[in-house]
């Protein structure tokens, strides 16, 4: 049996019992908690030193496993298909170019994102100038890891996008650039 208590108006209401107080306290916090992380996230993702770290520590790591296995044309497609497929959607896109002695790339898988499926393409097609690209030319004449600026990739990926290229390293002599692409608007 529900009690009834007077109000200012004179009309009887339920009185709340102990659940529902409990329940209405929870509900409030419950908001409050989401309303206090939600302004917490926004403000660590404008804060962050590094938002491309998480790329970083990826490719990082995908060039150590390139640099402790030969690397030939036969299986480096799949290798960076198998690198990519499991990484979220803002990792649009990745590719390793193999170098000849001269330092030319002959072979570059890339592996994008293209609507919902991965789709390759051969970066080193004459038609692309592989060779003139920034992405891969800043690696291998500083030796260092870099991000490009964002520039439309006419002839790759077809958007917006930066760049991270690392050197792969082995017997001190660079034999490939690795790279990751992120979208921008």
């Amino acid at each position: 049996m529900t009690k009834l208590k007077s109000t200012a108006s004179g009309v009887c209401a339920p009185y709340p019992n102990y659940r529902t107080k409990t329940l209405l306290r929870a509900m409030t916090y419950a908001v409050w908690l989401l309303l206090v992380v939600s302004a917490c996230k926004k403000e660590n993702d404008q804060n962050d030193p590094n938002p491309l770290l998480v790329y970083e520590v990826a490719l990082d790591a995908f060039v150590a496993d390139l640099q402790a296995q030969p690397l030939d044309s036969a299986g480096l497609s799949a290798r960076v298909r198998d690198y990519l497929a499991p990484k979220s959607e803002s990792f649009f896109g990745a590719t390793v170019a193999l170098l000849d002695s001269t330092g030319k790339a002959y072979y570059s898988p890339y592996w994008y994102r293209l609507n919902d499926i991965l789709a390759l393409k051969n970066l080193a097609d004459s038609a692309y100038q592989i060779d003139e690209q920034a992405w891969l030319r800043q690696p291998i004449d500083s030796g260092y890891a870099i991000w490009t600026e964002p520039y439309f990739d006419a002839g790759g990926g077809e958007v917006w996008m930066r760049t991270r290229a690392v050197p792969v390293v082995v017997n001190s002599e660079i034999v490939a650039v690795a790279t990751t692409d992120v979208k921008v608007q």
